[in-house]
């Protein structure tokens, strides 16, 4: 009788997490093991990308729970699979509100309101987003073994503390994707140290390559301008992206012909459209939307540019290195557990003026970004054995 593993996930969304459960997704032995997923909210861009030979659970109403003001509507609505639920709508709506009081309150809050649907006995589960969905998996789960993911630096993010310091004494292991997240986990969580350990996202060259070939609008490829630049992820403040449009007004202040693409959702923290339209750069700045496969835009690019405040282990950024491209990359925490400067890419302080510099200088300078190129051939990201861990867990 085969194992049974059951992985976690909030939402597969256009981010990187939801990226990385994918790849390991892809990449786990569903032969020998037999896999589940259960999401938390099925509403995500990639729900339709999860690979065949992985069972999917899910409940409308912990779709619902998770879906904000738009959830608790379809609460109380009679919506076909969710029903009338007017006390869980109510109890939503207090959650929403004591979250911007006490954010580990409302996560334990939510893991309880939330519904249990399965009472399956699992040999290993992997919650994989961490927070409330760690809650959920203690409190409405049974398995011989559990552990949890963080996905970035917790010195950054501390919102939870009180919970997890809770919750990480009742599961068997912590896991995060770098070494200085490794660190910074240990850093606050002393008591915990034996059991927080590396597993590093999982990055698949062949599946990478594959998708890239796929072919793009040919509207974009009928480029007006001598260079594009790529950037992929939430068009964000969290992302730098204020600081990309101003760096994009530089570049035309200095006569550079380019084209920008902004790869993914764009938010509201920012006024992104105003600047663009003020300046007048609607004919250098184009924001693509979310694309379910983003990598035929980025290997028609001819430059990346990551502007992040804080990453974890960037996904995004070890999936450019794949496809060969000269990155312009900030100089957040954990940014040299990825790369070495004017090795394998350029790396700015988080400035308007720091960022024009080093993306001008890859522009004007071929040779430079031809040893990018060159390095990156050489050293060519595949981590699939990082699924060996998961595995381990089961001997």
């Amino acid at each position: 009788m085969r194992e049974k593993i059951l992985f976690i996930i909030g939402i597969l969304d256009t981010g990187g997490v939801s990226k990385s459960m994918l790849s390991l997704l892809n990449v786990i032995d569903k032969e020998k093991y037999e896999v589940s997923l259960l999401m938390m909210n099925t509403s995500g861009a990639f729900s339709d990308q999860i690979p065949a030979g992985v069972r999917v659970l899910s409940h409308s109403r912990l779709t619902a729970l998770t879906s904000g003001f738009s959830g608790v509507k379809d609460l109380i609505s009679f919506r076909k699979g969710i029903g009338f639920h007017p006390l869980l709508a109510i109890l939503s709506l207090i959650r929403f509100v004591v979250s911007f009081i006490d954010k580990s309150l409302a996560g334990i809050f939510l893991a309880r309101i939330s519904p249990k649907i399965t009472d399956e006995y699992f040999n290993l589960i992997v919650d994989y987003n961490g927070q409330q969905n760690l809650y959920y998996m203690v409190n409405k789960l049974q398995g011989k073994k559990k552990i949890t993911f963080f996905h970035s630096d917790y010195r950054k993010w501390r919102y939870y503390e009180k919970a997890d310091r809770k919750y990480f004494g009742k599961i068997d292991g912590i896991y995060t994707i770098s070494e200085e997240c490794v660190s910074a986990l240990k850093e606050v969580f002393p008591e915990h140290t034996d059991k927080i350990h590396l597993m590093e996202n999982i990055t698949s060259p062949f599946l990478i390559n594959k998708l890239a070939d796929e072919l793009i609008e040919p509207t974009l490829t009928k480029q007006q301008h001598d260079f594009i630049i790529a950037s992929l992820g939430y068009v964000s403040i969290g992302k730098g992206s204020e600081l990309a449009v101003q760096v994009a007004k530089k570049l035309k202040e200095a006569g550079i012909s380019f084209e920008w693409w902004f790869i993914g959702g764009v938010t509201n923290d920012w006024d992104y459209q105003g600047f663009i339209k003020k300046n007048g750069l609607e004919d250098n700045v184009k924001f693509l939307g979310v694309k379910a496969n983003p990598y035929p835009y980025i290997k028609h690019a001819d430059l990346y540019v990551h502007l992040s405040k804080f990453e974890g282990k960037s996904i995004a950024l070890d999936e450019v290195k794949i496809l060969c491209k000269p990155i312009v990359v900030t100089n957040f925490s954990t940014v040299h557990d990825q790369f070495e400067d004017r090795v394998n890419a350029s790396i700015c302080g988080m400035t308007v003026e720091d960022a024009t510099d080093k993306v001008t200088e890859l522009i004007h300078n071929a040779n430079l970004r031809q040893s990018y190129i060159d390095y990156l051939k050489q050293h060519v990201v595949d981590n699939s054995n990082e699924i060996e861990k998961i595995y381990s867990l089961l001997s």
